[in-house]
């Protein structure tokens, strides 16, 4: 069965728990594993979906459990959190498909005249604390808001730690796979400048990527194995259910494998760090187009399901 795990809980405050989705329902995990009986050697391991999807024991003993689940292990009312609601690090990709690059500004981020391919990946990181919300969590438009825009993506989770890997061998270390939303304010301006300068305009860039609420992720996480070539997934974006975005990853100008390689040269990745691999063309910036108040925006990975993220006004 294709393992569908959530980070949870059952009322406000309280402590955050692995969960899994079965025909869309939420089921706690550690209940449903003690009440069939199924045999887990370490507990620990059960403290967060990042550490279930580094544990292939983990994950076997989560697929004979869920495969004979009862109601009593069912959390009806659960609030479902990003399945990584803070990850020690969380990495996202400028302009990985060359579509979006084509319908962009931002190629100036790639040194000039947009190419045929590039010649490295350009990463930023989000603050992981105020940025992450899970599914169906608003985004806040805010008084500083002039044009909130969307980027459906497929992020990765890793799980092994990584360290200057090869190309060759950098899969083995994404443990699971997600749906993002990478929420950008692209007319980013707090204080009005008697001059604009190019350095401003790229600090604008990245300023416009860390509002709160600007990462959304959910609504569950699947593990690598079962989510077949990340390199070949459906990725689709819809607002207010019109398709706006409607590509696949193969699209990708860098592969998954590329993408870790890469970044664990710049620094050593961690269990339960959180990649975002780029969006495609469909942004709204380039259909002027910005999020308002009541928007709601649809990310959908097929086998991760529907991260939903409604739009709320200042």
């Amino acid at each position: 069965m294709t393992l569908r795990l959530i980070s949870y809980q059952e009322c406000d405050g309280a402590p955050v728990r692995v969960g899994a989705l079965v025909d869309d329902k939420p089921y706690d995990l550690m209940r449903a594993i003690e009440s069939t009986g199924t045999t887990l050697l370490d507990h620990q391991c059960m403290c967060s979906v990042a550490t279930v999807l580094a544990c292939p024991r983990c994950l076997d003993a989560a697929r004979e459990a869920l495969a004979r689940v009862d109601e009593g292990s069912a959390v009806p009312d659960a609030r479902i959190l990003a399945p990584v609601p803070t990850p020690p690090k969380l990495f996202c990709l400028a302009t990985n498909f060359m579509s979006h690059m084509a319908e962009s500004l931002s190629q100036r981020l790639q040194g000039g005249e947009q190419r045929r391919e590039l010649e490295t990946p350009r990463v930023f990181m989000k603050p992981t604390t105020n940025t992450v919300i899970g599914p169906n969590e608003p985004v806040r438009l805010s008084a500083v808001s002039h044009f909130v825009d969307w980027e459906a993506e497929m992020a990765i989770i890793i799980g092994r730690p990584a360290k200057e890997v090869p190309v060759e061998t950098a899969a083995a270390h994404i443990s699971g796979v997600t749906a993002f939303n990478d929420i950008s304010e692209r007319a980013f301006k707090v204080w009005e400048r008697e001059e604009e300068r190019d350095w401003d305009k790229f600090f604008d860039w990245l300023n416009g990527k860390w509002c709160d609420g600007f990462a959304p992720m959910g609504p569950c996480a699947v593990p690598a194995e079962d989510a077949g070539d990340l390199d070949d997934l459906d990725l689709r974006l819809r607002l207010n259910g019109k398709t706006m975005q409607d590509s696949n990853t193969r699209e990708m100008i860098f592969s998954v494998a590329e993408i870790v390689s890469y970044i664990s040269h710049i620094c050593t990745l961690e269990t339960g760090d959180v990649i975002a691999c780029g969006t495609p063309a469909g942004v709204g910036s380039h259909q002027n187009i910005r999020l308002k108040d009541d928007d709601l925006l649809e990310v959908e990975i097929p086998v991760v399901g529907v991260l939903r993220t409604p739009v709320v006004g200042p």
